[in-house]
């Protein structure tokens, strides 16, 4: 089952990628960037480098929820 759900969310957040404005699509990579370049040349070590795994998922799994505001805004 988990893994059912796994491919779902995986689709689902593709989907939302495919969605999203191109405004937002490049702010989202510039923060994405940045949270890489911290982890690639900080000095967390390991510890910091699953951190930004984590707050990249979760800008992923807030895609949805961009796309809802931005339609919402343009009507």
């Amino acid at each position: 089952m988990k893994e059912t759900n796994d491919v779902k969310e995986y689709e689902d957040t593709l989907d939302a990628v495919n969605h999203l404005y191109e405004e937002d699509a490049k702010s989202l990579l510039r923060l994405i960037y940045g949270f890489i370049n911290t982890a690639n040349s900080g000095n967390g070590g390991d510890k910091v480098k699953l951190e930004i795994v984590d707050k990249i998922s979760d800008i992923y799994k807030q895609i949805p929820e961009l796309n809802e505001i931005r339609k919402n805004k343009l009507k």
